[in-house]
């Protein structure tokens, strides 16, 4: 059997570098060529400034050392590295040339590559710091500081230029970051609009549409359609929305059914009504809401076609609904799961649609019961019975008992009592509002039907024991029967079972002011008015309490504040002209008064101050019954005037007299008496 190892030591002695120094022939070759007569210093020399490949000295990184020159010798070789040094993986090299390297002796190489990096590292720092901006933006608008959030939209937009400026330098230009200038401008035009900037929102926007880089821009149109509509140019709103709807595809049903919304709108805006019926016709077709369809039956309700509105009534009610009202975990071992999901987002997105189409279905059976029909009673019946027959089946209870309520504005207390008596017999709640409703018509109609409230009002209680409502009225009961004791009571009580019970809270607030409990009364009226925000009857409570304290200048601001949100009411005027009176502003008062009189001038009392103010100044022919003869045309104003004016004059005379005389007197008491001469 053949060794296996033979020959396995058996190499050509040419590639032994370990013993080439005891290789004669070797050295008698170095001998006779010109490096063997070289001089010690001149190898040393070459050496060191040529770099031989078996002679540089590796790292372990792969970094490339300086040389080393052996000792005595002008030429090094493999075997004298540094101990250190990790032996080659080739044995075998060209001299002089490292392995498919250029010779670059100074790294320019590297150094550009090292810039290049650099460069491209700091345009995406820039790019991040301008996206940074963008979301600091955003998050300022939705916390409702618009001025914020337009400045960090400005600062975003001027950083987005700098980086495509320092791209373009560098010749980078396909490596624009196109996402990124879109959503920059986009989000500036935004929060033009919301600073209500209209043209610089209108030339952004533009700026976005005109530039074909940008993918999906020309839907951005609605946009634009948006800011001529809100600048109200019709025409150039509409162009706007159909040229946006020409680039929506018809699947995209959502978007399509919102711009002819806004294109229905723009006509009625225009009073093109015709118009704005096809769009929204189209518009419940495509894919129809509440709101498409409520503004259908708005438009034929202005056209006054009976026939349609009932066609788009029954259209609106075609809607589905999208409400399971049957709990999805029945047993008892998933109880805690039916917990969780009562009031999840889905929950929350059910119960607000529900109040959507309650209210929009509510509202057009109102509008059209009178044009549908002869009567609204018969028209309201209609709307009731096609309810019936639809899925919303469970509004037709409610909108019988909001028959009453309309019955009750139309001041039809004997229909609305009939409505109200047939609910005595449907379940507890519905029972209980009825009832509760009957209370309060017994108790407008005046003391003589107050022991009929009673009876009502206990009866809703003893159907619903909680029913907020009528806790309220049980408590108006007394407080009419001047009991304020149980009237505050019951406000309280109605007030535990519902914290949002505002005319509890109200009501508690004006007992304590009726008893003289000030200082609970602010703090109940105050509640309300953060509840509330800029409510007229609240601020006018405030600043009455504050007039009973005697805090005449945060009563004036107050009242101010009422006037401003009610500024044609005379009663909040009035009330401001005798503080002013009372304070001795005799300008601020006269301004007052005179607003109030502009606004309701059959107050007596308000004249008769008028008319002292003008007879004090000293302005006879302002007085009022010359005034109110000049502004009727008639004949009297002129003997009127003159007769007034000599009666002024007549009246300056006699007190020019009076204090004539007086003088005189004065002048006497204090003469000096003449001596007589003695004689």
């Amino acid at each position: 059997m053949d060794d296996q190892y033979k020959g396995f030591n058996d190499y050509n002695y040419a590639y032994d570098t370990q013993h080439v120094l005891g290789d004669k022939t070797f050295q008698d070759a170095i001998a006779r060529s010109s490096l063997g007569r070289r001089s010690k210093n001149s190898a040393m020399q070459t050496s060191t400034a040529r770099i031989p490949t078996s002679d540089v000295v590796t790292s372990s990184s792969g970094f490339r050392g300086v040389t080393k020159a052996r000792k005595g010798s002008g030429i090094t070789t493999g075997s004298q590295r540094g101990v250190d040094a990790p032996r080659p993986m080739t044995a075998v090299r060209a001299a002089g040339y490292s392995g498919g390297s250029s010779f670059d002796p100074m790294k320019m190489a590297s150094m550009e590559k090292k810039s290049e990096e650099s460069s491209e590292e700091k345009c995406r720092e820039m790019e991040r710091k301008v996206n940074d901006l963008v979301q600091e933006s955003i998050l300022a608008w939705k916390k409702k500081d618009a001025k914020l959030a337009l400045e960090k939209a400005k600062e975003a937009g001027r950083k987005e230029r700098a980086v495509v400026k320092l791209r373009e330098q560098l010749s980078a230009v396909e490596q624009l970051n196109l996402d990124l200038t879109f959503t920059v401008l986009l989000n500036l035009a935004h929060q033009y609009m919301e600073n209500n900037l209209l043209n610089e929102a209108l030339n952004t926007y533009q700026v976005i549409v005109k530039n074909k880089l940008f993918a999906n821009s020309g839907r951005l149109k609605v946009n634009i359609g948006n800011i001529y509509f809100k600048k109200k140019d019709y025409s150039k709103a509409i162009k706007y929305y159909r040229m946006a709807i020409d680039q929506v595809p018809s699947s995209h049903k959502n978007i399509r059914t919102k711009i002819l919304n806004n294109i229905g709108i723009s006509f009625i805006k225009r009073g093109e009504y015709e118009e704005a019926l096809n769009a929204f016709e189209q518009c419940v077709e495509e894919k129809g809401g509440y709101g498409t369809a409520l503004n259908l039956i708005l438009t034929l309700y202005c056209l006054d076609d009976a026939e349609k509105m009932k066609d788009a009534f029954q259209r609106l009610l075609e809607i589905p609904f999208l409400i399971d009202d049957d709990l999805k975990y029945m047993e008892h071992q998933n109880f805690l799961l039916n917990q969780a999901i009562s009031n999840d987002s889905l929950k929350q997105w059910e119960h607000k649609r529900r109040q959507t189409a309650e209210s929009t279905i509510l509202t057009a059976a109102r509008i059209i019961s009178s044009s549908i029909s002869h009567s609204y009673a018969e028209g309201y019946a209609w709307c009731v019975e096609v309810i019936k027959q639809s899925v919303y089946a469970n509004l037709a209870m409610e909108l019988e008992m909001n028959k009453a309520i309309e019955h009750l504005h139309q001041g039809d207390l004997i229909a609305a009592n009939q409505i109200l008596a047939v609910f005595s017999n449907k379940d507890n709640k519905v029972a209980s509002a009825a009832a509760n409703n009957l209370a309060l018509i017994s108790l407008l109609q005046g003391p003589a039907k107050i022991d009929d409230a009673i009876q009502f009002c206990e009866q809703s209680l003893n159907l619903d024991r909680y029913n907020p409502n009528a806790l309220v009225n049980r408590g108006n009961i007394f407080f009419v029967m001047g009991d304020l004791d149980k009237a505050f009571q019951y406000y309280k009580e109605a007030l535990n079972n519902e914290a949002s019970c505002i005319q509890a809270l109200y009501n508690m607030g004006y007992v304590c002011r009726l008893q003289g409990k000030l200082e609970a009364a602010l703090d109940y009226f105050y509640k309300l008015n953060n509840i509330l925000l800029n409510n007229v009857e609240v601020l006018c409570q405030l600043a009455a309490i504050y007039e009973s304290l005697g805090d005449s200048a945060q009563a004036i601001e107050l009242y101010s504040q009422a006037n401003n949100l009610a500024p044609t009411d005379p009663a909040i005027l009035v009330k401001l002209a005798n503080i002013y009176d009372a304070e001795g502003d005799k300008s601020q008062a006269f301004q007052c008064h005179y607003d109030s009189y502009r606004y309701f001038p059959s107050n007596i009392s308000v004249i008769k101050w008028l008319g002292a103010y003008y007879i004090d100044a000293q302005f006879p022919e302002k007085a009022f019954l010359v005034r109110i003869c000049t502004d009727l045309k008639m004949p009297e104003a002129k003997e009127f005037m003159e007769k007034l004016m000599k009666a002024e004059k007549t009246h300056q005379l006699r007190m020019q007299r009076e204090n004539d005389s007086s003088h005189g007197k004065v002048s006497s008491a204090h003469s000096v008496p003449t001596p007589t001469p003695e004689t």
